[in-house]
Order: C-alpha cells, then sequence, then structure tokens
C-alpha cells in the first residue's frame, strides 16, 4: 500500500481487477495510463486492486507514483464451490472474496468520494456494496463504468466461434450470459459509461438507450520511429503482437495459424509475440513448427522492426487494439481482418490492408511481402494519420470532465 497523494483536488476511488504494472498487455496499458492521465490532471486517486499484491518497485516515475495502491490479496480458499449458487461470471466471483469484500468497505466508509470508477465488466461484483453505501449514508456517490469492450455480444461471437469440447463450451455459454446479465446490471446502476470505440458506443446505446455515454480512445506513448523505411535486407518476416490469455484470442490465433502455413512454403517466416499459458505456446510450437512463438518478450519493438507486416489475424476480440498504434508507431505496416480494427483513423488501401477471413489474408501477405514501394507508402500514411491523435494527457482531461458530471436522475 502507498500513502495517499497530498494533492488537492477532487478524489476519486477507482476499482479495479489488478495492480497494472508491468504493462505487458493492452487492459492493464489503457487502465494504468488512464489513471496516471487522471491523476496528471490534479486529482487525487486511490486505486483498489482486486486482485494480486502491488509490488510499488514496479511503479514507473511519475504520476503513477502520486495514486494511492492499495491491494488485496484474494486468499488460498476457493470461492468457486458457489458458482452453481451465485448469479456472479466465474472471475467476477473469484473476486469477491471476504478480504477485498471487508477493504472495500473500509474504503467506502473513509470519506466521501467525488467519483467510483469501476474499471471493467467484473468488478461489477462491487455494486451491491456501492449500493450500500449509498444508501447507509444517504450521501450521493456517483459511479462511473470504464468498459474494455460490449462484453454481451464479445462473449456471444465467442462462443459461436468456440471449437472446444461440448462441456467446455456449455462452461463459455453459461459464464457469458452471467458476463452480459452483470454487464446489464452496471448498465443500470451508473452515472455514466465510458467506451473505447464508437462500435461499441452503437451496442451500449441499444441495451441502455438512457445511459450517458463518452468514447474515450486509448492513447498512445510508447516508443516512437520518426521514420523507417523497408528494403530487401529487411526480413521476410510477419509478426503477431498480442495477448494469448484468454481462449477467444487463442482461438483467433490458432485458427490464424492453421490457415498461414503456405507462408513458409513462399519463405516467409511468422513471429509470434505475446503472453500466453505455457502449456498452450508449448503445444503451438509442436503443432506450429514454420511459427516462431516468442511468448511474453521485454519489448515488441524489436519484433516490429525486424518485419515487413505486422498483423491483426482476430475475427473475433472486439474493442480498440492497442497493438496497432505499436505498429503504427514503428513504421511497420498493418494488415488485418476486416471489422478488428476500430477507432484508428486508417483508411483501406492507403495506411492498411483488410482482407474477409484468413485464407484472403494469407493470399495478401504472399501477394504483397515483397512490394517494397507499397509498403513503404502504406506504413508513412498510417503514421501520419494517428501521430497526433493519441495524446494520453487528452484523455486525462476528458475522463475528468466525466467523472464531474451530472448523477443519474431518480
Amino acid at each position: 500500500m502507498t500513502p495517499p497523494s497530498e494533492t488537492k483536488g477532487p478524489r476519486y476511488l477507482w476499482l479495479t481487477r489488478f495492480f497494472p504494472y508491468p504493462t505487458h498487455a493492452g487492459d492493464r496499458i489503457y487502465s494504468a495510463r488512464l489513471i496516471e492521465a487522471l491523476t496528471e490532471q490534479e486529482c487525487r486517486v486511490t486505486v483498489f486492486c482486486n486482485e494480486g499484491g502491488a509490488d510499488t518497485a514496479l511503479l514507473p516515475a511519475g504520476p503513477a507514483q502520486r495514486v494511492e495502491w492499495i491491494a488485496c490479496p484474494l486468499g488460498r480458499g476457493s470461492r468457486m464451490l458457489r458458482y452453481a449458487f451465485s448469479r456472479l461470471p466465474r472471475h467476477a466471483l473469484r473476486l469477491s472474496a471476504p478480504g477485498p469484500r471487508r477493504i472495500l468497505r473500509s474504503l467506502l466508509a473513509r470519506q466521501d468520494w467525488d467519483a467510483v470508477v469501476i474499471d471493467y465488466v467484473t468488478m461489477g461484483w462491487t455494486l451491491p456494496l456501492l449500493m450500500e453505501t449509498a444508501r447507509t449514508t444517504e450521501r450521493p456517490l456517483r459511479l462511473v463504468y470504464v468498459a474494455h469492450n460490449h462484453e454481451a455480444s464479445l462473449r456471444r461471437l465467442a462462443y459461436r466461434h468456440s471449437n472446444a469440447a461440448a462441456a467446455l463450451r456449455l462452461a463459455q455459454r453459461i459464464d457469458g450470459a452471467r458476463i452480459a446479465a452483470l454487464e446489464h446490471r452496471l448498465l443500470a446502476t451508473v452515472d455514466c459509461v465510458t467506451v473505447t470505440t464508437a462500435a461499441d458506443l452503437a451496442l451500449f446505446e441499444t441495451d441502455a438507450p438512457q445511459q450517458r455515454y463518452h468514447i474515450l480512445v486509448p492513447g498512445y506513448d510508447g516508443p516512437e520511429l520518426a521514420e523507417r523505411g523497408l528494403t530487401a535486407e529487411t526480413p521476410r518476416r510477419v509478426v503477431v503482437v498480442g495477448s494469448f490469455d484468454w481462449i477467444a484470442k487463442q482461438q483467433n490465433l490458432a485458427e490464424f495459424l492453421e490457415a498461414a502455413a503456405p507462408l513458409a512454403d513462399h519463405g516467409i517466416g511468422i513471429d509470434i509475440v505475446g503472453s500466453g499459458p505455457p502449456d498452450l505456446l508449448a503445444k503451438w510450437r509442436q503443432r506450429f513448427p514454420y511459427a516462431t512463438i516468442h511468448g511474453r518478450v521485454d519489448a515488441v519493438e524489436p519484433y516490429l522492426q525486424g518485419a515487413r507486416i505486422s498483423l491483426v489475424p482476430e475475427r473475433t476480440g472486439g474493442g480498440f487494439k492497442l497493438k496497432v498504434l505499436n505498429a503504427v508507431f514503428q513504421h511497420c505496416p498493418v494488415f488485418g481482418i476486416a471489422g478488428s480494427i476500430t477507432q484508428v483513423p486508417l483508411a483501406e488501401g492507403r495506411s492498411v490492408r483488410l482482407f474477409p477471413d484468413f485464407p484472403t489474408l494469407v493470399h495478401g501477405i504472399i501477394q504483397d511481402i515483397d512490394n517494397l514501394d507499397g509498403l513503404n507508402a502504406l506504413h508513412t500514411a498510417a503514421y501520419a494519420a494517428c501521430r497526433d491523435h493519441f495524446h494520453w494527457s487528452d484523455r486525462g482531461k476528458s475522463l475528468r470532465r466525466v467523472l464531474a458530471g451530472p448523477q443519474k436522475e431518480g
């Protein structure tokens, strides 16, 4: 636990699943940078980290050091025995252990918070405690839900494309329905919802048209190359950057790699960079010997700079993809599946190449891998389109305005 900041300003309580450092995945980056950007707006932020311990030695210099971090160990006891008797999805049930509940109650009673932020759908388990505080203290409690995706549609899509065994598919369906129900409870309760894309906004507005919404697109503050030119010496490789801990991401990648075998026949290498279950990564290394499965790495930039094309091979996954910006700001041309890249000002054929399915994506790679003039024009146009549109400081200003907004009537 870190001490509270002495900054004078509004006091916000931020409820999130995990201590977000190190920021090795898009959801962690989004949470961490929003917290930091809000702190830079002269706000006092207390973060309730609901999964695992917080190692403050990992905090980067700057605004993160001024945040009060409170980590809640979940204990060794399993709550999954209660799953059959609960309305909560699996992850939310695991997070709602007695220890975190006790700590959250004490935080809610500690002072009058200017707003409480619920970061990600599984933190919806806190709603009964938040409502209890509002009733017993008879004070306004402004709640803002920071959505990472429209989870109901995302889980339905993942289930539809799942090729898991029947028992696992049934478990996915049940848990997906619980996620959707929890998302609906959040929409019905909170005062405002932030979303990452216009596509998600349209889905949320269909579910809860009377709710207030604000689009809060992620920013980018990672490494940036001013320029880069692909030459004949640039390795004939493609790279997939991501996090493969979630089953939908695993399904996407496995289906792409099945379709990608012809790349090896054309002398095109494949790098897969990102975290995933070690046993699954080991199986992929055996199943797809023509791909190099790196797992988690310290930095993705060398892999982007060592490839001619960065791929977004996702049929399901939804939401904003920070890895697209990783590629754009490293001047690595982006190829992807149509509909998978949203809220980024890239134009098909000019600054990005999009394909309807995996076989046509693979064919496009084979066709364009040696078109160096075309690839250089693609990444140059993408960099120019994105260069001035992804500042986290702008997101912090927008978020503070959202948190200071009116409460829901009634």
